[in-house]
């Protein structure tokens, strides 16, 4: 019987050493994740896209309780980011869609600040261009600007008014609303839940109000918004009883 050579001895440590590197494949590069702040900047700076289908920034000022709010309105088709800038390019807002409400996208959006002093909401909302950016969920851009004026429209003049009793079966409101391309008329019983909301144009001056809306010896706010060709709003309001 013929004996074979043996291996040496540091073969067998040798193949060992080899074997787990020939195992192993190259991990695959992983995909760059873009970052919220990143994709913010990028918005942010981004100057050409689809136009909102409404941007809209402006004032309301309430004349009666001497304070005012900031709004904003915008509209377009399924968006997922928005980011709004004023005139000196500081950020006002930010607005962003996540998990399934992000793949669908949203459309419509209204907001308003709080109401301090008139003279606190100018100071902290400079006149000027304000910047609407935006990404919808398929990834199109939007792009808009809409002005802010600190132009407002003086108070408008109505009656009824401070409390005056009125025929619930034939009742007109009159107004004066001086430089108002608009006039809302807003008439409310909050314990009963009903509200009364018409929006005239500009060269109308009085409104008969339904005889089925209102009801006999009860007290109703009303209020007037004058909507200038700017968009500020200037408002009025006070209250009127019906007779019994």
């Amino acid at each position: 019987m013929r004996l074979e050579k043996p291996l040496p001895w540091t073969a067998p440590l040798f193949i060992l050493l080899l074997l787990p590197g020939c195992d192993k494949s190259p991990a695959p590069p992983e995909p760059a994740v873009e970052s919220s702040q990143e994709a913010a900047a990028t918005l942010e700076n981004s100057t050409h896209g689809e136009p909102f289908d409404i941007a809209q920034v402006f004032f309301e000022l309430n004349t009666t309780d001497n304070d005012m709010g900031f709004q904003v309105f915008l509209d377009a088709e399924g968006w997922k980011r928005v980011t709004v800038t004023d005139p000196r390019g500081n950020p006002v807002t930010r607005l962003l869609a996540e998990g399934r409400l992000a793949e669908i996208g949203i459309t419509e959006l209204r907001f308003e600040s709080a109401e301090p002093s008139p003279a606190a909401v100018r100071s902290r909302f400079p006149a000027g261009d304000y910047t609407f950016r935006g990404l919808t969920a398929e990834g199109a851009s939007l792009v808009s600007k809409a002005r802010l004026s600190h132009s407002l429209l003086p108070a408008p003049t109505f009656s009824p008014r401070n409390g005056q009793v009125v025929n619930p079966r034939n009742l007109v409101v009159r107004w004066n609303a001086p430089g108002a391309e608009h006039v809302e008329i807003i008439i409310e019983n909050t314990d009963l839940g009903d509200v009364f909301d018409v929006t005239a144009s500009g060269p109308t001056r009085q409104l008969t109000i339904p005889p089925e809306f209102l009801r006999r010896g009860k007290v109703y706010t009303i209020e007037l918004l004058s909507i200038a060709e700017n968009g500020n709003r200037t408002i009025a309001e006070s209250t009127f009883r019906t007779a019994s």
